[in-house]
């Protein structure tokens, strides 16, 4: 039984060349252009194998979250803690890539979304993994030059404000409805997520205070 649900699971694993064509069709829909939807795969399969999106986004979220632990440990060499905050910052960023999801799921038939909630989901986790991987030299830079955090602060502060623009405009060519729907639906998703990050970085203990380790 459990090989068989391995195979089931292996069965949803996108090629390499599937991946580079969900990356290509959720930049077009970044970009405002909706032939962008017809590079992903929009059916069942799709919408679960969408969430290898995260496994997929796994390298420069892990950047991310050593980049996070180094800043609050303020350099200081030590391994353990560091591989705490690690290990805290990875739940707490998949917890907010997923939660809002389901969240969603749970109540799309009433906000008039059910008919559109596979695309979106499946649009979200591509560009999610999509926008990681574009935030990774970024991360790299404070990872390998902290005394350059003043630059590396500006750009992601730039890259910040870019990623939500796309991602809106992903979410509104996903959703298919007008801005009137889609920009409050997206301010509602944005600012939940940020709160439950918020919320959980507090409550595991990694709010971000520097030089607080």
């Amino acid at each position: 039984m459990s090989a068989r649900i391995m195979r089931k699971i292996g069965n949803l694993m996108p090629s390499l060349d599937d991946i580079f064509r969900y990356f290509w069709g959720v930049w077009k829909m970044m970009l405002g252009r909706k032939d962008g939807l017809d590079h992903l795969d929009i059916s069942a399969e799709g919408f679960w194998s969408s969430f290898y999106a995260i496994a997929i986004a796994l390298p420069p979220m892990f950047a991310g979250w050593v980049a996070y632990a180094a800043n609050l440990t303020a350099g200081r060499e030590e391994a353990g803690l560091r591989f705490a905050i690690v290990t805290r910052a990875a739940f707490v960023d998949i917890a907010a890539w997923i939660v809002p999801l389901v969240v969603i799921g749970l109540i799309a038939k009433r906000i008039g979304i059910a008919k559109r909630y596979a695309a979106f989901v499946i649009a979200t986790n591509w560009g999610s993994a999509l926008i990681s991987w574009i935030f990774a030299p970024i991360t790299l830079l404070q990872l390998f030059f902290p005394g350059r955090t003043d630059v590396a602060t500006l750009f992601a502060f730039i890259m910040f404000g870019i990623s939500i623009v796309l991602s809106y405009r992903l979410t509104f060519i996903a959703l298919q409805r007008p801005h009137a729907y889609a920009a409050p639906f997206f301010a509602c998703i944005f600012f939940g997520s940020l709160f439950l990050t918020v919320l959980l970085q507090n409550l595991l203990g990694i709010g971000f205070e520097p030089h607080a380790y």
